[in-house]
């Protein structure tokens, strides 16, 4: 036997925890072998399943200075264990990460145990766990927390291991796919947390019943519509492991779901699954523009057995949506109406008539729908409910007596953290904008909403000749002085020939 007490050590690094103290309350498992090796779960988690596989044999020297493990190593395992030209088997470096357990053997480990046939297991009462008669030999202890690994050995006849359960639910977690919206737009929020069976430790734990999700779901949400509730037994969300599916909608913004049938008197899932909830909507114009957000929170509770205050954890997300604005002037700051501009989206026809803004109504024509606007008396068009980013607006029509824009108007959509919009402008003498705050002064003022404004300047155009004004006239001055002109030029000429 050429593995010393260090491999040994080595091995048992892998122990998330050991403690060497004895329970004075116990519930005893009888591995049915004869063997004399004890392994004592203590803080076990009242309705959890412990499961104990042995995955090698070990065997001690005569004076207890050497062990030696042996048996074969499983194909899904071969990458963390490895046998010498005797058969004994060490641990490889891929099997350890520092002190720990390394990720890699840990998902091994708990594929392999898929598959062992070797195994004993008991469900706890909440006092401490003692698996007794085992054989000398290095175990895989599993529960839905995750996978311990130990040597038990007549050097070490009796482990224990302190299990880190989780005694209530926990990481309840809220996220949108999408933050940055439009009004109309529909969002996806996904809704997870892991469970317990009970809340609390040891025999005072108390039994979860049911679970219930509430969202606010405030007024800037409609069409709230469920897509999936999956119950994920073992306990990672969003894998393809023992899942469930729950079917239910938001009743007065609640879900309920049950967790202890009893009837039957036990548990409908697993101590430690994780459950996800994932529910769309549609955001509509009630949408706050900018500054906080729209925030809608959740709130999980838990109803105890023979407790009347249930347990409960809160989260909450935010998703943004923000306005934008031009102010059509001339050249010396003057509002300018009449002028027509093409929107690269639909909005609703007629204005929000609390702030006077356009509605974004997406990129799809329909009724009561339109994309060109017209500017009013003060030049103004302010347009909410659209997501961040650049939007090209075209001008298709300018002002009687203006030059129509020859290039489109680009307004950026940022957040700005703002409820209320102040944005000064300053133009040159020549109508071009300046920063300089000695030229004259332009402002957009709303003190409804923030919206991202820009100043469009058109300048005055010249006027060309139209029948019946001014530019028949000018016609008949032009054609006058030509005709005089050649009557001059006649005379000069035929009195120079006169004169030779």
């Amino acid at each position: 036997m050429k593995h010393a007490r260090k491999f040994a050590s080595l091995l048992l690094a892998l122990v998330m925890v050991f403690a060497m103290a004895a329970t004075a309350f116990a519930q005893d498992v009888d591995s049915g072998s004869a063997g004399e090796g004890t392994i004592t779960i203590t803080n076990a988690a009242k309705g959890e399943t412990y499961t104990v596989y042995k995955l090698f044999d070990a065997s001690v020297s005569p004076g207890g200075d050497s062990i030696a493990y042996t048996g074969d190593i499983p194909g899904a395992l071969t990458d963390y264990f490895k046998a010498d030209k005797n058969g004994y088997i060490s641990a490889t470096a891929a099997a350890k990460d520092g002190g720990s357990m390394s990720e890699g053997l840990r998902a091994a480990l708990k594929e392999w145990v898929k598959t062992a046939t070797e195994s004993v297991y008991a469900v706890s009462d909440g006092s401490a766990l003692n698996f007794k008669g085992l054989d000398y030999g290095y175990y895989v202890v599993t529960t839905t927390q995750g996978e311990q690994a130990i040597s038990v050995d007549s050097t070490m006849p009796d482990v224990t291991i302190v299990d880190k359960n989780s005694s209530t639910p926990s990481n309840l977690e809220k996220k949108v796919d999408n933050g940055n919206v439009n009004i109309g737009d529909t969002v996806t929020y996904t809704v997870s947390f892991k469970t317990s069976n009970y809340d609390g430790a040891g025999p005072d734990a108390k039994k979860i019943l049911s679970y219930t999700i509430e969202d606010t779901l405030p007024d800037f949400l409609k069409n709230v519509t469920v897509q999936s509730i999956i119950v994920d037994n073992d306990g990672n969300a969003g894998t393809t492991g023992d899942q469930t599916n729950v079917t239910a909608q938001f009743a007065e913004k609640k879900i309920t779901i049950d967790w202890y049938d009893e009837a039957s008197n036990h548990f409908l899932y697993d101590n430690g699954a994780t459950v996800t909830i994932v529910y769309s909507a549609v955001v509509t114009d009630k949408a706050a523009i900018d500054g906080a957000g729209n925030t809608n929170k959740v709130t999980l509770t838990w109803e105890k057995e023979g407790d009347p205050d249930p347990g409960k954890l809160e989260t909450e997300e935010t998703i943004y949506t923000y306005a934008i604005a031009l102010k059509k002037v001339n050249e010396k700051g003057a509002a300018l109406g009449g002028a027509v501009f093409e929107l690269p989206f639909y909005v609703e026809e007629t204005p929000d008539a609390a702030d006077g803004a356009y509605i974004y109504a997406g990129t799809t024509q329909g009724t009561g729908l339109i994309n060109r606007l017209t500017t009013p008396d003060d030049g103004v068009i302010t347009i909410k409910g659209v997501a961040a980013g650049d939007y090209e607006i075209n001008e298709v029509t300018a002002p009687a007596g203006y030059n129509k824009l020859l290039n489109p108007v680009i307004v950026t959509a940022v957040k700005t953290g703002e409820t209320k919009t102040q944005t000064v402008f300053y133009l040159d003498e020549n109508g071009n904008v300046v920063n300089q705050a000695t030229a004259t002064k332009v402002e957009y003022v709303n003190n409804n909403i923030a919206a991202v404004a820009v100043l469009v300047v058109n300048k005055t155009g010249i006027e060309l000749p139209f029948t019946g004004g001014m530019g028949t006239r000018i016609f008949y001055v032009a054609g006058s002085v030509l005709l005089i002109g050649a009557a001059v030029l006649l005379i000069v000429k035929k009195r120079m020939n006169a004169e030779k």
